[in-house]
Formats: C-alpha cells, structure tokens, sequence
C-alpha cells in the first residue's frame, strides 16, 4: 500500500536519543493552525460565532499591552517544555521543543521583556514584563498577550500560573485552571533561562481571560483557563548561524530537484539555482518553505558532502538541513537520521544523486519537509510536450456540481522534469473549455488555466504533491476532461487530453430537503452549528450518509 509522506512539525512526532530518533513517513504539513487569528483563540467565543479583529488590528487603550517591541538588546533563545493546545474536541499535550522565543533586556539591567511567551499562540503579541533580580525574573501576572476593546466591552488574554485541574478534562477544555501568584524564572548567568515551579511543584504558565463581555461573565468563563499554556519550560540561548551563498559576481544556474515524497509514488520536484565554487557546492530552493535558504556541500571529487546546517526559520521552529535514510517496521515507514548526506557526483554533468534523503526538520527531529532518492541536474529552458494528466479518480457530486481529482505529472512524455512555473492545466466539460468563474471561485479575474500546484484550501485542495480534488460547477455534464499545457523554450505545447466519464447519478437527485446535518467551518478548521462572520464552509450531512459542501460569505 501506498505511504504518504508527512510534511509536519505541529504532528506528535517519535523523538529520543539522536541515535534513535525516527519519524513516520506519513501524514500532511499544515502550519495554518499556528497562524489562527486572535477569534478562534478562544473555543466559547468561536462556537458562537462571535469574530473579532487580528491582533494587528486590535484596538487598545491599556497602557500595560505592550505591542511594539521595548527598547534594549535583543536576544534570541530557542523554547523546550511541553505545551497545552486548544483545538476542536479538547485540549491535546505538545511540544515546545525548538520554537524559536525572543527576550530584550532593557538598558536599565533589571527589566526583562518576553515576545508570545505562551508557545502554542503565536498570534497574540502582547510583550511581557519581567523584573530582575539577582538570578530570577519575576513577572507580574496578569499582564495582557492580547487585547481588544469596543465601546465599553473589552476581552484580554492575560498570563497566569496554571496548575492541573482534578475535575477537569481535556475534552471539555478544563483539565487545567487558573492559579494566582506571580510567575519566577531563573536566569543563569543571562543564558539558560528557567520557568520555576510554584509552591505546589507545578512549573505551568498559561492564558486567562479577563473580559466584560456579558456572555462570558454570565456564564463563568470569565477568569478561566483559555486552554493554552507551557510546562517545564527551559529557553537556551540560540545563536543564528546560516549558510552563506557564494559571492554575487558568481553566477547561478537553473538545476532541477527531483525526488520522491511517496513511497511507490510519481517522482516530482520544483527549481532550483545552484553555483560550483572551488570545492564548494551552493543550492538554494531545497526548501520549499525557506526558499532563500543556502544548502552548502563540500566537493571531493565525485562525492558532495552536505552535513548539518542550519535551514533558517519556519513557523516559529528553528530547523535545519539534514540527512536521514527510510527505515521500514512491518508495513510503516520512518525517517531515521543519519550524521551526513552524501551525493554521487558526476563532475562532467554536475549532476549529483542520492538514495537516502534530504530533510528539513528541528533538532529533536520534527520534520517539516522530506525528500527521497533527491536528484540535482542542470535544467534547460526547452519546448516539452508535458505528460497526460489523470482526472476523476475521487469522484463525488455536490449540489452545486462535481468535485473531481486531478493529477498533473510536472514530466513531459519521456519523463523530463518541466518547469512548474510554466506548467497549466485546464478543464473541459463535455468538450468545452471550462471558465473558472471569479465571482465563483473568489478569485481576482476568470480564468480558464490553473496554475500546476495551486490550492485554495477549498475548492482546489491538494491530496499530495501533485493531485488536487477540484470543484465544477456545472450540472447534468456527461465528461470532464482535463490537458495540461507548458510555456517552455517561448513555446507552447499541450498533453493529450485525459477524460473521465460522469456516473449515471446525476446531481438533480440530491435535494435540500434530505439534508439531516448542517455544519459551518470558518477559514482554521473550528466547527460551528452556526455561520460566523466572514469565510464559511458549509457542509451537509443527507439521509443517505454522503456530505456536500458550499463556500459562503457572510
């Protein structure tokens, strides 16, 4: 059966002794859920559809929420600990591990400040104050992460001590609670930095609400554990050591990178710039989500040696370029780490290939991106009749239409990587160019080509690298066809056209009427059984089992 690759550093990944360390070759990468906008911060106020500003457009006028980074030295450090996590059905254990966390130490010696010093809310913004004293930081709880105010009601997130709560549980967002008293670190000599435990024992900091607001003093959630907090939480100093690229009189060449992201699947890739400096070997692109990021391998003579380099920032997480090979238990499969990445390389074509794999993941290996059997070749810029694409293997009907996958290979007939900048698909139904509609699809102007790899999360939402389920609307259509076509070498050339034939279940059948369930989802995945303000995905549930799905706006 076939494995997909996991893309993700937000999963529970496997993590122990270096030696040891493997992670699952399995899942999807999806970092939106740390960038969650300040109204879904919290469960009570997102059921009810209540929206309220990002914190970038919050109002304030309290003089203790600090928004704008304080005057002093800058500092960065690098978070371990666990964390607590609200998302939809409860609260679920983390880690902080390897999140980045900045500190400024103010010119006069004692005050200390904490940028999001809550890990798992990256989006609140509130810098937090601390005094020092000696070789501890005491900071005053109560102190706003994030605030926001209208006309005479008002919601602050504020930071507390937290301690677990006997009588909670995780699934009904209570298996901790607020706990007053000041919050202590220590300090080792302006390096380690540690959260101290309270008088019970519990090293525990977390998120509080302090509001007004009718509904939610009413009620009793005012003064309570908004579901976010950190635990044994040690920041070490971490210093930014980044690859540098080769000088800028040097030139850089278009490469390919290619390889596989499943096991048993399509190879794929994307560009690259490469350059070859003495014994130097400079790749940027190998992320694809730190693309500025310089990957520098050593030459001897047809090895490369690419060994442990930092890859830069991503999402909040330092991580970095490594090797690791894929292990097999029973029927999984798992990046194991390995000390380097060696590549064969052939000097006359500088070309260079590998059988193990290129990753870019945390020191405790969380592993964000993952690449197998890379290959890195010199790309000509040339006319390329590109590969016949497959559509309809997932099928379904909806009420507005039919949602159809779409698998584009990034080949041309003989299996040569194309430029995926210069690859397009397009639809046909029943013979006819499909226009993708703006007012539709929420898109700036019509069109009738879809970039290759574009994804709007709804109705062209990616099942792997290179397949995509894409939403017609359209009714009573007999054939849905699908060709891709490439602008390569100041030419364009189109595939062979791929076509899949509806099933005799026309969506006239479907009727409102029979839809049992109804629920909404705004743009971070929460659930409501009502529309909030803005975005809303619909989905129905019908008598017969199968869900549809609409995109709303309110």
């Amino acid at each position: 059966m076939m494995k997909k690759i996991l893309f993700c550093i937000t999963g529970v990944l496997m993590a122990g002794a270096m030696c040891a360390q493997t992670v699952p070759v399995s899942a999807v990468k999806n970092f939106e859920a740390q960038h969650q906008q300040a109204s879904v911060l919290d469960p009570v106020l997102a059921q009810r559809g209540v929206t309220m500003p990002a914190p970038a457009r919050a109002g304030s006028d309290a003089s203790d929420y600090v928004t704008t980074q304080p005057e002093g030295v800058l500092k960065t450090y690098s978070r371990a600990g666990e964390k607590l996590t609200s998302v939809m059905g409860g609260i679920v254990d983390g880690t902080q591990n390897d999140q980045s966390m900045k500190i400024v130490f103010a010119p006069d010696g004692k005050t200390v400040w904490f940028d999001k010093i809550i890990s798992a809310t990256s989006t609140t913004f509130g810098w937090i104050k601390g005094e020092r004293e000696g070789n501890k930081i005491t900071v005053k709880e109560g102190q706003k992460a994030w605030y926001y105010k209208q006309d005479t009601v008002y919601t602050a997130y504020t930071v507390t001590r937290i301690v677990p709560n006997p009588d909670g549980s995780a699934e009904k967002y209570n298996n901790y609670k607020y706990a007053p008293g000041d919050i202590t670190f220590s300090i080792d000599k302006d390096s380690v930095i540690t959260l101290l435990p309270d008088e019970n024992g519990v090293a525990a900091i977390g998120l509080t609400r302090d509001s007004n607001d009718p509904f939610l003093v009413e009620n009793g959630y005012n003064g309570k554990w908004l579901g976010y907090g950190d635990i044994n939480t040690v920041y070490t100093p971490y210093t930014v050591n980044l690859p540098q690229g080769p000088d800028s009189t040097v030139k850089l060449e278009d490469y390919s990178m290619t390889y596989f992201n499943e096991i048993g699947g399509p190879r794929v890739g994307r560009m690259v710039k490469c350059a070859v400096v003495d014994n130097k070997m400079y790749i940027q692109g190998a992320s694809q989500y730190i693309p500025e990021a310089w990957l520098v391998g050593d030459i001897d003579g047809n090895k490369v040696t690419f060994t442990e380099q930092q890859a830069g920032l991503l999402d909040y997480y330092y991580t970095d370029f490594r090797g690791a090979e894929v292990v097999q238990r029973d029927s999984e499969y798992y990046y194991s780490p390995i000390e380097k990445l060696v590549f064969n390389y052939d000097p006359e074509t500088k070309t260079l290939t590998t059988d193990n794999c290129l990753v870019v993941g945390t020191k405790s290996f969380l592993v964000a991106e993952g690449y197998m059997n890379v290959e890195f070749a010199p790309f000509a810029d040339v006319a390329m009749k590109p590969a016949t694409p497959v559509v309809g293997e997932a099928y379904y009907e909806t009420m507005q239409g039919y949602v159809v996958s779409v698998y584009v290979p990034c080949l041309d007939v003989k299996g040569s990587f194309l430029d995926p900048s210069k690859l397009t698909y397009s639809l046909y139904v029943d013979g006819a160019l499909y226009t993708f509609d703006a007012d539709k699809y929420y898109i700036e102007h019509s069109a009738t080509e879809v970039p290759y790899g574009y994804s709007d999360g709804y109705f062209f939402k990616p099942l792997n690298m290179n397949r995509y389920s894409v939403e017609i609307f359209s009714s009573n259509a007999s054939t849905i066809g699908v060709k891709s076509i490439y602008r390569g070498g100041d030419t364009t050339t189109e595939s062979d056209m791929a076509t899949f034939t509806i099933p005799l279940t026309g969506v006239s059948e479907v009727k409102t009427s029979d839809v049992v369930k109804t629920q909404y989802y705004d743009l971070t995945g929460r659930c409501s059984d009502h529309p909030v303000q803005g975005v809303n995905i619909v989905v129905r549930t019908h008598s017969d089992g199968t869900t549809s799905t609409a995109k709303v706006v309110r």
